[in-house]
Formats: structure tokens, sequence, C-alpha cells
């Protein structure tokens, strides 16, 4: 769910330019899809926290965990410094492109942002109480940097790097998120304990969705607009109460819908799981080459054509981009030349017995 979500977002700008109507819908899309990344975020510090258990050496800890981050970042950084150059207009030169680059190079930017949730699982109290304690401190820690980056007047210096400019590129603003992964990982069946009040799950989720879309600290906010757009938006305080449920509400559904669904519906979920990294990586790849071309489709493609009729081409662009980032992160992982590339080890020809999930299914863990 968190890897097609973020491929929402990538494609949402596209048909939002037909109509106010659409701008509207697809900005809506946009909005409630922000959870993507801090899911991504919760359930690397779940099963990092369930998995490092059986690992020995830091040295092996680190060594795989920088491999599926800062190495696949530095060689897709450059292919998507030339596509943003070439489809979006970007100038090459130095001082046009600066902020592309300090600014993550785009989606990359959570490559960066992971190493630093390492260091701070490093030191992250491990006890029953005390990561609970830890996870108490980190929320009101993240909560109170997300609402002082929109609340206070913060208008350029260094304040405005770090709250406003990189803030969605620093560990302390996600650690929240990570922390509540951290405590489950810990304490895998604590979940289970609130089996009795899912019934309230889904009705609390569409609250927090409501609160989600009234902004409130917009209403005191002296840096909203731009500030809570585009990585930006990852960033809304209310948005750690939408997280939190939406994971239960997948946590107590989905194992359901994977013994009652079809066996190709499994393996298309086992598959995105297993290689989101990769399809994190590479989908805007296709979405910033067939965007343009839908544009200018005939009907019904076109996704300039007014609402509903634009969902169609809206849909083939997300499913395209998805197949597209799968099937190309499968090829690459055949062989060891190129599997590092998507953060993986080579995995032979399709058929072989995959990895488990659990203990690899998330984004750089």
């Amino acid at each position: 769910m968190a890897t097609i979500l973020v491929i929402v977002i990538h494609c949402a700008p596209w048909p939002s330019q037909a109509s106010s109507s659409a701008a509207s819908l697809y900005s809506g899309l946009s909005l409630i899809s922000r959870v993507s990344v801090p899911l991504f975020v919760v359930l690397s510090g779940l099963l990092l926290a369930y998995g490092h258990r059986q690992e020995a050496a830091k040295g092996a800890f680190w060594g795989r965990r920088l491999r599926r981050t800062l190495l696949p970042r530095l060689f897709w950084a450059g292919i998507y410094f030339a596509l943003t150059v070439q489809f979006q207009g970007m100038s090459p030169a130095p001082s046009a492109s600066w902020g592309w680059w300090t600014g993550g190079a785009g989606h990359l930017f959570f490559l960066i942002l992971v190493p630093q949730l390492y260091v701070l699982y490093m030191i992250w109290p491990k006890g029953r109480r005390s990561s609970v304690v830890a996870l108490g401190v980190a929320v009101v820690v993240q909560v109170g940097l997300q609402l002082a980056r929109v609340v206070l007047p913060i208008h350029g210096g260094l304040g405005q790097i770090l709250f406003l400019d990189y803030g969605f590129e620093e560990a302390p603003f996600w650690v929240a998120y990570f922390g509540l992964g951290v405590v489950l990982g810990l304490h895998p069946g604590w979940l289970d304990l609130g089996g009795r009040l899912r019934w309230l799950a889904i009705p609390a989720s569409i609250g927090a969705v409501i609160l989600l879309f009234a902004g409130l600290p917009g209403r005191i906010a002296t840096n909203w607009g731009p500030w809570v757009q585009g990585t930006g938006g990852f960033l809304r305080p209310s948005l750690l109460a939408v997280a939190g449920l939406v994971l239960f509400d997948l946590w107590a559904v989905a194992p359901l819908l994977m013994e009652r669904g079809s066996a190709p519906v499994r393996r298309v979920v086992v598959g995105l799981s297993r290689q989101s990294l990769g399809i994190y990586i590479i989908h805007p790849m296709f979405a910033l080459g067939a965007g343009p071309l839908l544009e200018i489709a005939p009907r019904p493609l076109s996704l300039q054509e007014p609402l509903p009729c634009s969902l169609l081409p809206f849909s083939i662009l997300v499913v395209g981009s998805a197949a597209f980032g799968w099937g190309l992160t499968r090829l690459l992982t055949r062989s060891k030349v190129t599997a590092w590339t998507v953060g993986e080890s080579a995995q032979g020809r399709p058929g072989a017995q995959p990895p488990r999930v659990l203990s690899q299914g998330a984004l750089g863990t």
C-alpha cells in the first residue's frame, strides 16, 4: 500500500492541471497519500528492531544497510539529475541545480534519511518500559518540531535552512514514526492486544484524515502554503495520527485479505513488498516519460480529460509506473553486477525461493 501511495503522489500532478475540480481531487489524493513515507519509516523501524536481534556483528549491520541506501543513491542521483534536466527543464548549471542536489535529489531524499535512523536505532532503549518512554519523548519532539516549523516566524538564516528548507531530510522530524516501529518490532505482540478495538480503527482513521484535510495548524501558521506541499507535506503534524491508525488498520485487515485473496494477488503483494526499495527508486522514470505522452494522447487516454474521464489514464500511469519499477528491479537483481543499484544481492531467475518478506520487505531494512 505504501509503495502504491508513493506512486500516486508522483503521478498526481499531470491530471491536476486539467481543471479546478481535477486540481482539488488529485491534490486531495496526493495529500492523503502523504501517509506513504511515514508508513515506510514505521515499517523500517519495526523490521529493523525485529530482524536485528538475529544479526550478530555491527559490521554486518552497517554493511548491509548502507548498501541498501547510500550506494543506490550515489548511482541513481546522477540518472535522475539527467532526467530532471531533460523532462522538467531544470538547468544543469550548478548555480541553478544546487538546490536539487542538497534537497535530496528528488524522491531519493529517503535514502539520506534512513542512515540517520540507523544511528538513532543504535542508541534507542531496548527495554520494555524504557522503549515506550523513548517513544513518548519522540512524539513530543517530532510534533513539537513540526508545529514550530509552521507556527514560528522563521524567515531566513539557519532557522529556515534547518526547519523549512531541509527539515524533511532530518531524522528529528521523523523520530516518532521510527520510534513507533521500533517499539512494535521489539514487542511484536502488542498490536494484537488491540484486537478488541479493531471496530474503532476505521472510524478513527476517517476522523484523522478529516483532521489532516482541515489543516488546523494553518490557522495559526506563519509558514504554510508551499512549506506543507511537496516533500514538506510529509511533515504535517496531524499526519502522525493518520499513519498510526492506518498501520493498525492494515495490521488487522491484511492477514484476512491475504488468506482470502487468490494466488496471483498474493504473489503481487509479496513482490511489491519484497522489492519496494527498487520500485520506490525506479518508478518515476516511467512517470516522467509517460506523463507528458498521456497529456497529449487522444481521448479517452488523455490526462487532460475532464473528470471522471481522467481517472482512466491516471490509473494507467500509476499501474504502469508500478509495473515498470517492479519489472526493472527484478531484472537488475538477476545479476551481481547490477543488483547493488537497487540495494539487493543477486536473486537468480524467477522461480527461486524468495527471502522472507518480514525480514526484508521495507525500504532500507
